[in-house]
């Protein structure tokens, strides 16, 4: 009886050894494991955030890197790519919707480059978002994906900057030299929008006034001028003093109150980006 107990546990350890492997038998598997394995596929490039101009015909396209960050697999890796814009209209932006990671290989290079999409952003930077939609390794069950970075952003703007500069506040000063005039000036955030938060104003009886775009604003922003009692015109000297010791000087004359000037200021990290445009 006891022989008869140890042959039942004995062919209870077999079975349960031979239920754990896959698919084996001694004719077409000797009896190694395939398990599936975890491949991680993202871009692999260091270009995090680009700026462009929109339609530049020198400029060379952007390049990005799409990998696995391992050895090279054994099937083709095939990725469907998509962009999208801030503004809603990526029309402008040409790159390939499908490329594929050949077999052997573990990355593919891939092009992005940018042309007028008819739409006038003017001052304002439109953001574009360049995706990884899909990764498939065609038939193959041995694989299965975890998400790397999955997307690029590319600042795109539609002209040349006027100039950079450092980072930082700008400081815009109106002078005059008719003691008997008096001008006040506005900042007002907006472009001509006298409907716009006021960031700072000067309003003293002096032949000088002082305002100051801080460093953290963004956009487009509007110099709104008057003269006190409506003696117009007055002949005035306005300068742009920016991070790093730049200054941009006019002169110009005010016959009525209105809007005089626009500043963009864009933050780009290290560096600043201007415009100036002076309302005729």
């Amino acid at each position: 009886m006891k022989n008869i107990k140890y042959l039942a546990l004995l062919f209870s350890l077999t079975l349960l050894i031979s239920c754990g492997q896959d698919d084996v038998d001694s004719v077409t598997n000797p009896g190694v494991y395939s398990p599936t394995s975890e491949i991680n596929v993202g871009f692999t490039d260091t270009n995090i955030d680009q700026m462009v101009l929109e339609n530049d015909p020198t400029a060379d396209p952007l390049t990005y890197t799409i990998g696995t960050k391992i050895n090279p697999l054994d099937v083709d890796i095939t990725l469907t790519l998509g962009i999208t814009s801030s503004d809603g209209s990526p029309d402008g932006a040409s790159y390939p919707e499908t490329v594929v990671i050949p077999a052997g290989e573990s990355s593919v290079d891939v092009q992005l480059s940018f042309s007028d999409d008819g739409d006038a952003e003017g001052f304002a930077e439109e953001i574009y978002t360049f995706r990884i939609l899909d990764v498939d390794f065609g038939s193959s069950d041995v694989y299965y994906l975890t998400q790397g970075e999955l997307t690029r952003n590319i600042t795109v703007i539609d002209s040349e900057p006027d100039f950079t500069a450092p980072p930082g506040p700008v400081e815009i000063t109106v002078t005059w030299s008719n003691a008997a005039k008096d001008l006040d000036i506005f900042l007002i955030e907006g472009e001509l929008d006298l409907d716009g938060t006021v960031l700072d104003d000067s309003q003293g009886v002096t032949t000088t006034e002082q305002v100051v775009l801080s460093a953290d604003e963004e956009g487009v922003f509007s110099l709104y001028m008057y003269e006190w009692s409506s003696d117009y015109p007055v002949e005035y000297d306005i300068s742009f003093t920016f991070p790093g010791g730049r200054v941009e000087t006019f002169d110009s004359n005010i016959t009525s109150e209105s809007f005089q000037f626009t500043i963009s200021k864009l933050n780009d990290g290290a560096q600043m980006i201007c415009y100036i445009n002076k309302i005729e």
